[in-house]
């Protein structure tokens, strides 16, 4: 597929023009303050479906990709002048007509299996003029979001991303201001800038470090004919002599569907209260989720990973209407063994009266998560990260899944 161009935005050209003639333009900190990064990442993706609920048997890609960010300084004065610029390429590895839709890969026509197949490569390039005014910043252009109402997701090969204007302030210590309105989404395996369904949001919010332990969020939104979202989120942190700590996070939702109802009519809350205790290098993890009201609390128009509940992990997200979830989770740092870089994790999640049809109104699933990530510490290839991600999945109202994910990734600091 033929790359698109990157934009550069006339303001940023003519605002960066006198500097380009100045002798001391490469000591400007437009240009000291400039980074260049790459990511190589490799992803294996191997989704497997049982049961007669499965409308296809396996999903399985591998997919090599490369994700270039460049971010600007900003030109001297008042207002600061800059621009950031992502290029992203997907290359095929390996794929099959009846294994195509993994996320990683686009497929032609529509996706159909068994008739449609992967594309062997595809790129996209992104970019956006930022302001800068003391510690506000103001960006135009396609750009990555997160936030708890509006999360571009990164969970496959390349990340979704968002064309629009956003604000985010810092000027006030221990507070973050944001804003935004946004006009399309590019989901991951796509190359169209309007791919997504998103056809306009809105959203604002704040967080702010009440102490060094307790940090409180507040944001909302609206997502053009599918909902509003209000969300709530405090976390508190409890340190204790010995290498022991304690923290309690709470994430609150209310979402209720407006205009045409794309999203289906809904009129729900949804919250999860996750408390941690950490040992030395042991973390144990207990939590608690549940869905009230009318309707599956939604997410995806709004950014494939706007949902900061406990409950959404690898496969599951314990979403439906009138769902609950309670999950154990259980972390080692094998740093205390002399192995630094290298840790485990393992969890267990299940939910129960989920009213997931008409004809299923107690409805049950659960997941088994196990994951092993390494880090490379020191040496040429310091930074490269290795991690393999197991999940079985089982349900009594959709198909049941056994996972498996092999993610290498290589950052590459430029400059």
């Amino acid at each position: 597929m033929k790359t698109k161009k990157l934009w550069v935005p006339a303001a940023v050209v003519m605002g960066l023009s006198p500097l380009a003639y100045s002798s001391d333009f490469s000591e400007s900190a437009f240009v000291k303050d400039s980074s260049l990064k790459i990511l190589a990442r490799n992803v294996y993706f191997d989704r497997d479906f049982a049961g007669d609920r499965a409308t296809q048997s396996q999903r399985q890609e591998w997919a090599q990709g490369f994700i270039t960010t460049f971010n600007s300084g900003y030109t001297p004065g008042v207002v600061g002048i800059g621009f950031d610029a992502i290029g992203m390429m997907g290359i095929k590895l390996d794929s099959s007509s009846d294994r195509i839709n993994s996320g990683l890969l686009p497929a032609t026509g529509s996706g159909v299996t068994g008739a449609d197949k992967a594309q062997d490569e595809y790129s996209k390039a992104v970019g956006a003029v930022k302001f800068k005014i003391g510690n506000t910043v103001l960006k135009y252009g396609e750009q990555i979001v997160q936030n708890p109402v509006f999360l571009n997701t990164d969970s496959r090969l390349l990340p979704e991303t968002t064309e629009g204007l956003t604000i985010v302030s810092k000027d006030i210590d221990g507070l973050k201001l944001e804003g935004g309105h946004l006009t399309s989404l590019r989901s991951m395996a796509q190359t169209n800038r309007a791919s997504g369904v998103l056809q306009e949001a809105d959203y604002a919010g704040f967080s702010y470090a009440l102490t060094k332990q307790v940090t409180a969020s507040l944001y909302a939104s609206k997502v053009e004919n599918y909902w509003t979202k209000r969300y709530a989120g405090l976390q508190y942190i409890i340190p204790i002599d010995g290498g022991q700590s304690l923290t309690f996070k709470f994430d609150g939702y209310q979402q209720k569907s407006i205009g045409d109802e794309l999203g289906g009519d809904l009129d729900n809350t949804a919250y999860s209260l996750k408390g941690t205790y950490a040992y030395k290098s042991h973390a144990f993890t207990l939590a608690r989720q549940q869905i009230n009201g009318k309707g599956k609390f939604s997410y995806g128009p709004d950014g494939g990973d706007t949902n900061y509940l406990a409950g959404y992990i690898q496969y599951m997200d314990a979403t439906r209407e009138d769902e609950t979830s309670w999950q154990l989770r259980y972390d080692y740092d094998f740093a205390s063994l002399g192995v630094p870089g290298l840790s485990f994790m393992g969890r267990y999640a299940r939910g129960t009266g989920a009213n997931a049809s008409s004809t299923i109104n107690d409805g049950t699933e659960w997941e088994r998560d196990l994951q092993v990530n390494y880090v490379v510490q020191s040496g040429s290839a310091k930074g490269l990260n290795f991690r393999v991600r197991q999940a079985t999945y089982r349900s009594d109202f959709t198909a049941d899944v056994n996972e498996l994910r092999v993610i290498t990734e290589m950052p590459i600091n430029i400059f």
